[in-house]
């Protein structure tokens, strides 16, 4: 690797310029008020950033200098019937399956991280367990969204212009601020949830049938245990499954076991003692959770079922790359490799679960990480941060050598000639499309200026 193109990874994966302050920063009521924001450049400088739960891994939602709209004081549902909901982007996605629940309805698709507001799942990449049939984004049932543009216009687009919709479906606020979102619901459907155990070369020789699964499909891999928990769910109606476990299960992987390897890197000084302490402890917590806990459920009882207090930035951090799912037999023994030849290199190791979710193919968005195909992911956890860093980086360098795709809002060192590989033409097309709505780079911030600018 160059010296420059090093430099380059280090800031991309390090978040250079996260802790920079806006000059301005607003939490508008209404569209008007957004508009009036949007519009006044001298008051409020470029470059003008959105942020609903802040929820992102990166620089994306940065706007060092300019102007920070937060945008959870947007937050009503403003219509619903049996088939669709209209909402304001900053209410969450377990305020919104709340709502929805009451009325015996649920979201379609299954939704790691579900504590994000609806209007960054729309814009911005997520993790789902999503049956074939739910597609692979929240941002797949957005039938119409209303955005103001950089010069502080209202545009309504819906299914009659969908190449337009399909270029604001994860356009990560580039193209304008939404302050409107229509999706689809259908009453609630009940899953049920199977549980393997198995080491990396069963999974290897198992993935034929995991891409062929008519179910969602999520991973929790444990590469120093050598061992792929897999989890499938399938729309058989059998149980809706309980809040409360729901709950529990989210606490358990997302809240204690972070909280416990963070305790014991104060507390157990040795890592050849630490390590198999927390591998132990993540084992049996998974074990907890295949066999007792989720063996039903549906998305309303999951999305409405999380657990609140859940802090992830604090808790822990990860980054995110999607690889082929064609070849990720071979990528999944490779990245076990991967980690423990690089703890044995440099001392280090991520001290949770790595998790993965097969994301279907999906091309309702142009900029979708599914496009060409299925995809399944690999997220790296880690809670006493250490040397995360480097790792980061090292790992960037695996992920694009065996064809990662990167997710803008959840990848931390992706190259500027990689992601222009990747996303190719589509993204000339994106960016044609962004130069007309924003021909003066309003909403286009320093992160984003390297992919797209």
């Amino acid at each position: 690797m160059s010296v420059a193109r090093s430099v380059v990874r280090k800031v991309a994966a390090r978040g250079a310029y996260t802790s920079s302050q806006p000059a301005e920063s607003i939490q508008p009521a209404t569209p008007n008020e957004l508009a009036t924001v949007l519009a006044d450049r001298k008051r409020f400088p470029s470059p003008v950033r959105a942020v609903g739960a802040n929820s992102s891994t990166t620089r994306c939602t940065t706007a060092s200098g300019g102007t920070l709209i937060d945008m959870s004081g947007m937050s009503r549902i403003l219509r619903l019937t049996d088939s669709e909901v209209t909402v304001q982007p900053g209410i969450t996605l377990p305020e919104l399956a709340e709502a929805l629940a009451e009325k015996g309805l649920e979201l379609a698709g299954g939704f790691d991280l579900a504590h994000r507001s609806v209007g960054g799942a729309v814009c911005a990449a997520g993790l789902e367990a999503a049956v074939p049939a739910d597609g692979g984004q929240l941002a797949t049932h957005a039938q119409r969204m209303k955005i103001i543009t950089a010069e502080g216009r209202k545009i309504s687009v819906g299914e009659k212009s969908k190449d337009l919709l399909s270029v604001l479906r994860l356009s990560y606020g580039l193209l304008g601020v939404i302050y409107e979102v229509t999706l689809r619901v259908r009453p609630i459907r009940g899953f049920t949830v199977y549980s393997k155990k198995l080491e990396f070369e069963e999974f290897a020789r198992t993935l034929p049938q995991l891409l062929a699964a008519n179910a969602g499909v999520r991973l929790c891999l444990l590469p120093f245990r050598n061992r792929v928990y897999v989890e499938m769910r399938r729309s058989e109606g059998k149980g809706t499954g309980t809040r409360l476990s729901w709950r529990f299960r989210d606490w358990a992987c997302y809240s204690a076991l972070p909280d416990l390897a963070r305790s014991m890197a104060r507390t157990v000084p040795f890592r050849k003692l630490r390590y198999p302490l927390i591998d132990g402890f993540s084992e049996a917590t998974q074990g907890l959770v295949s066999a007792t806990l989720s063996k039903s459920g549906s998305n309303s009882a999951e999305q409405s079922g999380r657990f609140r207090k859940l802090d992830l930035n604090k808790r822990f951090t990860y980054t995110t790359w999607a690889f082929p799912a064609l070849s990720f037999d071979l990528v999944s023994i490779a990245y076990r490799n991967f980690c423990t030849e690089y703890y044995q290199r440099t001392g280090f190791r991520c001290d949770m679960p790595t998790i993965g979710f097969r994301l279907n193919e999906d091309r309702s968005a142009v900029l979708s990480p599914s496009f060409d195909g299925p995809q399944f992911t690999l997220s790296p956890l880690c809670a006493a941060a250490g040397d995360w860093e480097d790792f980061v980086l090292e790992f960037a360098d695996f992920a694009e050598a065996h064809g990662g795709v990167p997710l803008f809002n959840q990848t931390k060192g992706a190259t500027t000639e990689l992601v222009s590989r990747t996303f190719s033409k589509r993204l000339g097309f994106f960016n044609k499309v962004r130069r007309q709505l924003d021909p003066e780079d309003r909403l286009l911030n320093q992160y984003f200026a390297a992919y797209v600018g």
